[in-house]
């Protein structure tokens, strides 16, 4: 355990408040004099996203809900135990690291969903939210969906669609990653989802499916994917705590950001029902591309764009397209 190697450590010393372990034991146990020494430490090292991390990572030990029970005068009058005090110090280490915090909690949140987190496997993020919902108002209350996702991941989109969507009665998902695969069934089996999603390790490179995967003849009324869509020259420009904890393979498009991305333009041309729908989120450079490739083969493949959607940072970022 990291704490038994902290033993009489000086961590940090501040000029009013020295923090100093001795056998675990901190010379303060005020959660708020030692929530500003901590964020001292994460500042002075560059840290992104310091105290948004550090009131979650407070929240988390002290069980508390909602993040302002962890901000000024609440956390003010918490008097931390020597186990609390233990835990934060080791997640502190942790972020120093640049560990996300996701990673370091073990779990996050997305939609109306508590998902366990694990390194490597792609942490989801605020956008592809957005995409879940433009998803549910499409599908309303139909009265059954057949639904395919490459790139499971963690699991969010499909778990979130079938959570919000009672009317789904199962997903088929795909994967290249087992770590994302044994993650993604996990989160599925808490949440008692596991008899309307079947998981499957393979590695997306034409437009033809396994048929262990896909029987002979099945079609799907939606195709959803968060594919890789940077462009290799941009991978390694993106944050410490992506290229570090995260896999590199989930964001990795190739040359243009396209090379899945047109892969799942032709799987759905094959495995889409008429009229139905493929949903990509996208790099912000990518939509009026897709448009041209969907119009020069349309004739060939008989899809339709339909609209491109911003995120919430108003970024071009969900592309819808129609089986004809």
């Amino acid at each position: 355990m990291l704490r038994s190697t902290l033993k009489f450590k000086c961590i940090y010393r501040a000029k009013s408040v020295p923090i100093l372990f001795n056998s675990n034991r901190l010379l303060t146990s005020n959660a708020s004099e030692l929530f500003q020494t901590k964020l001292k430490q994460l500042k002075d090292e560059s840290v992104s996203e310091a105290e948004n991390s550090l009131e979650l990572i407070f929240a988390h030990v002290l069980n508390k809900k909602l993040l302002r029970e962890v901000r000024g005068e609440n956390l003010d009058k918490i008097q931390l135990s020597e186990s609390q005090l233990g835990e934060i110090e080791e997640k502190v280490l942790l972020k120093l690291s640049h560990m996300p915090v996701q990673f370091i909690l073990g779990e996050w949140e997305f939609r109306d969903l508590t998902l366990k987190m694990q390194v490597p496997v792609f942490i989801p993020r605020p956008e592809t939210e957005e995409m879940v919902e433009l998803i549910t108002q499409q599908v309303d209350d139909r009265e059954n969906c057949d639904i395919l996702e490459v790139g499971v991941g963690s699991g969010a989109i499909s778990l979130a669609l079938l959570n919000e969507l009672p009317n789904v009665k199962e997903i088929t998902a795909i994967d290249q990653s087992k770590a994302a695969c044994k993650l993604a069934q996990k989160n599925a089996d808490n949440l008692k989802f596991s008899d309307r999603i079947k998981i499957f390790e393979h590695r997306l490179e034409s437009d033809a499916l396994p048929l262990d995967i896909v029987p002979e003849g099945q079609k799907f009324d939606i195709i959803v994917s968060n594919p890789p869509y940077v462009p290799t020259k941009d991978v390694l420009k993106v944050e410490p705590e992506i290229y570090l904890y995260e896999n590199i393979r989930a964001l990795d498009g190739g040359v243009d950001g396209l090379d899945v991305i047109k892969i799942l333009l032709e799987l759905a041309a094959k495995y889409l029902k008429k009229e139905g729908h493929l949903w990509l989120e996208v790099d912000s450079r990518h939509p009026e591309i897709i448009k041209k490739i969907v119009e020069n083969n349309q004739e060939k493949w008989q899809l339709n764009f339909v609209a491109c959607y911003k995120d919430i940072f108003k970024k071009d970022r969900f592309v819808e397209i129609q089986k004809i």
